[in-house]
């Protein structure tokens, strides 16, 4: 019976930990003794707007990074209907292991994302698939959006205000929550 007070907050605790930190949308793959994970620098990945597509390579055995690898790897963008095309693959600066190519999506939809070449004496084929999305979906104010009247109470300047502190709050209260669960833990532990 003791333990179910410790195993409980900590249920908890991961509980508020994930809704307090961000979703991603990384994909890992086994490549042959590494771990090739792909996913967008910034996610969502838009229309319109320079995005970067990165590709992280660890080697399994030894958990380091695997650098020096941009000038044999390829990496190819495709959505339904269109061929596909090579994107240029570079190293990031200052992140060991990490590779990214620039391209400015166009089009919303479905895309496969195609990794080939050379990892040291490893040959890579391996694809990701991913969702890009209508910028117009996250631009506010967008083309529908409608005038706020200046004589609609429900809509004052206080109103905005508190509605736009609600974000805040809820993070606030995860935080909360994780330190008064830390800190009855530690009590409870103590005991």
């Amino acid at each position: 019976m003791r333990y179910q007070r410790p195993a409980i907050s900590l249920v908890l605790l991961a509980v508020l930990a994930g809704a307090a930190g961000p979703v991603t949308a990384h994909e890992t793959r086994t490549v042959e003794g590494y771990d090739v994970t792909f996913g967008g620098a910034e996610e969502p990945l838009i229309t319109g707007e320079r995005m970067w597509l990165e590709v992280e390579i660890v080697d399994n055995e030894s958990g380091e990074p695997v650098t020096g690898q941009a000038e044999a790897l390829r990496m190819y963008v495709q959505n339904e209907g269109n061929e596909r095309v090579e994107i240029d693959l570079s190293e990031a600066h200052g992140e060991d292991g990490v590779y990214e190519a620039p391209v400015v999506f166009t089009e919303p939809g479905e895309y496969v994302v195609h990794l080939e070449g050379s990892i040291g004496d490893t040959e890579v084929h391996t694809h990701f698939e991913t969702e890009v999305h209508d910028r117009s979906e996250i631009e506010y104010p967008g083309d529908d959006s409608q005038t706020v009247n200046s004589s609609d109470d429900s809509r004052t300047a206080d109103n905005q205000t508190e509605a736009a502190a609600f974000g805040f709050g809820s993070v606030a209260v995860a935080v909360t929550g994780i330190a008064g669960i830390g800190g009855a833990l530690l009590t409870y532990r103590h005991r």
